[in-house]
């Protein structure tokens, strides 16, 4: 069943995704190149890499809402989750698939497996009642334990009683990076009261690995105005290295399109990066046009696959045709490793290749990855 399943996923993106270039076939140039898979030089760190999971015996949490949300029940007829009959055995099968593809990846990549915090109340307590989902550090740590292609990547609230003594002992057990989705975590960078946060983190050499723009993906958002990077001025100012995730893309106030104010805050801040992950997404591909014709700004971006989350018909090589060709395009969606598939692309639209790698220089535990 879990073959099946998985073809069905595959068949349903692909169908999906070739409806484009066969509804006007005129529109697109021909290529006669052979498929082959595209790989830079460089050693490649993808900094943004999603773990997920559904055990309660691996700490795992998820909502009855988000269980019903549409996102979810959407991205399971594309997304490979897990097939078993328990949450242990679809765990399992996560991580299996995962570990497959890794083992097709240059012995050089290296990649950030990252875990989700909930949501905490006045107290400092976990509120269950309003978190989404919650992927904890203990089982990132366990996962990417299996191999030393993975860093586990921490999640730590600020506003948990904890936090401090939390974020310090995942430091310890080697996380890289603390992640947030502070639209669905109920952060708000430019609080002042998690400076001390901020100054610890800084101590230990992590690095903030932070959702900025607008959250759709999972749903549930708590505040999008907690996905304006001008809130990142302050971690910014007490010296904090910041990737801002998908560059900010989505969303914007007075001042103009979160996209466009991460650009300008480039100039401002040498610690703040970003990273491109999601811009595949339809409705983000025109912020990764922009970045590709003014290829500059990858000199402060980070590789990220943001897998799996968008390994569905709102990703396709075809929503690039102008930038590649309709036949190009098809060679690419016949690559069956989603994570070959997405550098691959990048390849193709002349990503600068030692963006690749930045995230060995942006991330210091990584390093000594594997070493």
């Amino acid at each position: 069943w879990g073959r099946s399943a998985l073809n069905r996923r595959r068949f349903f993106r692909d169908l999906a995704a070739a409806a484009l270039p066969l509804s006007a076939p005129q529109l697109f140039a021909r290529d006669e190149d052979p498929a082959s898979v595209r790989l830079p030089s460089e050693p490649i760190a993808d900094v943004h890499v999603h773990l997920l999971g559904s055990n309660p015996a691996n700490g795992c949490f998820l909502s009855k809402r988000f269980q019903k949300s549409f996102a979810l029940k959407f991205s399971r007829l594309f997304v490979d989750f897990g097939s078993g009959v328990t949450p242990e055995e679809q765990d399992r099968a996560y991580v299996n698939r995962l570990m497959n593809m890794i083992v097709e990846l240059p012995d050089s990549w290296r990649g950030v497996l990252l875990a989700m915090d909930g949501i905490y109340d006045s107290s400092g307590q976990l509120d269950l009642g309003e978190t989404l989902f919650l992927i904890p550090n203990d089982y990132i740590l366990s996962v990417a334990s299996e191999t030393e292609k993975l860093v586990p990547g921490a999640s730590v609230n600020p506003y948990r009683k904890d936090a401090l003594y939390e974020l310090e002992r995942v430091a310890s057990l080697g996380a890289a990076v603390v992640k947030w989705i502070p639209n669905t975590m109920g952060i708000d960078p430019s609080d002042k009261r998690i400076i001390p946060f901020y100054r610890r983190l800084n101590e230990l050499g992590m690095t903030l690995l932070t959702h900025a723009g607008t959250e759709y993906a999972v749903g549930g958002a708590v505040d999008q105005k907690l996905g304006n990077p001008r809130l990142l001025q302050l971690p910014l100012e007490e010296g904090v290295t910041v990737i801002a995730a998908h560059c900010a893309s989505g969303g914007g106030n007075s001042n103009g399109p979160y996209f466009r104010q991460f650009l300008q805050m480039l100039d401002d801040f040498p610690n703040l990066y970003g990273d491109i992950s999601g811009l595949s997404l339809l409705h983000k591909s025109s912020s990764l046009r922009h970045l590709i014709r003014n290829p500059h700004y990858f000199n402060r971006l980070c590789y990220g696959s943001d897998f799996p989350l968008y390994y569905t018909p709102a990703t396709s090589p075809f929503y690039f045709l102008g930038l590649i060709s309709v036949s190009k395009a098809l060679e690419l969606q016949r690559i069956e490793n989603d994570l070959l598939r997405d550098i691959s692309t990048l390849m193709e639209l002349n990503a600068p290749q030692p963006f690749f790698r930045r995230g060995f220089e942006v991330v210091e535990k990584l390093r000594t990855a594997g070493s």
